[in-house]
């Protein structure tokens, strides 16, 4: 079977009944599932399907989430009082002298306020407005990796942007994420960020999640990485109490603010 019929057949299959896994797809095929993987990659950067974590769904499952990517300025003016929360708490794991990676977004950016004071920390982002705002400080030695900008999160991304990492190691990564789902995992809007994401989790002693409870059960078009590539997760107490305790279950560390 050439490639362009197995990708018509998967697609049959997905939009079918919404979602297939790996090991369905590679039985339906008669190909291994290794090919399947890969076929899924070539759907998904082609925009036709949502790879997740063992399978792959299709787009109209959760259009809303995944075709609508809020601008910079629509999520900073949402859920402000619980991201000041979160933030206060993140900051609270930062000693000095600690290397930290802050990922873009609104939250990231509260986190980058309350660092101010601390002695001696190395910052590493990807965001632009980050950088920018903790330059002015001495105390603090701010690391931007440079790339493509993209307006809409202010973040660099891109080889340039993968090749940098690739030299850097931090105690912490701080990573905002747009989807929290307990079967999907960790998932953003754009292709790009998340492949800039998954070389932070790479390098990183420790990875804390930061999402407010609006987060959680969404599912995006990019796949960062499954739930157990987390340490912490530090949200606010909207989240709903089995989700706090399915998170838990899974050995992650669940802070509530």
């Amino acid at each position: 079977m050439f490639a362009e019929e197995r990708y018509v057949r998967i697609m049959e299959v997905v939009n079918q009944v919404g979602k297939a896994t790996v090991s369905e797809l590679s039985e339906a095929l008669g190909v291994s599932q290794v090919t399947v993987r890969r076929d899924l990659e070539k759907l998904e950067e082609k925009e036709l399907l949502l790879r997740t974590h063992g399978g792959a769904m299709a787009l109209h499952a959760h259009v809303n989430e995944v075709a609508h990517e809020k601008s910079f300025s629509e999520k900073a003016e949402a859920l402000v009082e619980e991201k000041e929360r979160i933030a206060e708490a993140a900051a609270k794991l930062i000693h000095d002298e600690d290397a930290v990676m802050l990922t873009p977004g609104t939250t990231s950016m509260f986190i980058a306020k309350r660092l101010v004071g601390k002695k001696k920390l190395k910052i590493v982002t990807n965001a632009a407005n980050i950088a920018v705002q903790m330059g002015n400080y001495a105390d603090l030695e701010v690391i931007l990796i440079g790339g493509k900008l993209r307006p809409k999160s202010f973040a660099l991304v891109g080889p340039l942007a993968e090749d940098m990492l690739k030299n850097v190691r931090v105690d912490k990564l701080f990573l905002g994420v747009d989807g929290f789902d307990l079967k999907e995992g960790l998932t953003t809007p754009n292709i790009a960020e998340a492949s800039m994401d998954r070389q932070m989790l790479s390098i990183a002693k420790e990875v804390i999640v930061v999402a407010d409870h609006s987060k959680f059960g969404k599912v995006f078009f990019s796949h960062i990485a499954p739930l157990q590539a987390v340490h912490t997760v530090i949200t606010d107490r909207g989240l709903n109490k089995e989700t706090c305790a399915r998170i838990r279950d899974l050995g992650i560390q669940l802070i509530l603010t």
